[in-house]
């Protein structure tokens, strides 16, 4: 009996670590980055919350946290891709997207919260980080530690 529990504990733990994104290694911050843009991912019905955190590690992280909503259960590969903008702004700009599910799903909005963590950032230039959706945007001033409205005129990439 001991060991079964030992045995389903132990598969327990496995699945939830290889579930966990803890481990993942940070991206490269994406201006700097020459990795396309992937077509099959798609903008999330709308964003409800975003925050945006920067570490003190070495090197420091941005750590972008996003609540939003996916259109229907089951997207993945959730993700921030950035939009182009005026370079001298201090407004980085990105659009919320994920992969949706292979299967024909019901439309049901469904809650999603994802962090995505740079590296390589240009500290000294981030103002405000806004997030796009396909109903609303919005935006975290980075400086004020606090949302406030998006104000660029940013456009997403092809």
């Amino acid at each position: 009996m001991n060991r079964a529990k030992l045995i389903g504990a132990l598969a327990a733990t496995a699945a939830l670590t290889a579930s966990l994104p803890l481990l993942a290694e940070p991206l490269p911050w994406p201006w700097k980055s020459k990795t396309p843009a992937d077509p099959a991912l798609v903008n999330l019905t709308s964003v409800e919350d975003v925050k945006v955190a920067i570490s003190k590690s070495e090197p420091p992280l941005v750590a972008i946290t996003v609540s939003a909503s996916a259109p229907t259960p089951n997207f993945t590969e959730l993700q921030l891709a950035p939009r182009m903008g005026d370079p001298n702004d201090e407004i980085f700009a990105f659009d919320a997207k994920g992969r949706p599910p292979q299967d024909f799903t019901t439309q049901v909005i469904t809650p999603v919260t994802f962090t995505a963590e740079y590296t390589g950032a240009p500290l000294d230039k981030i103002g405000v980080i806004e997030i796009h959706s396909l109903s609303n945007c919005k935006a975290f001033s980075v400086k004020e530690q606090k949302v406030v409205e998006c104000t660029s005129q940013s456009v997403p990439q092809q």
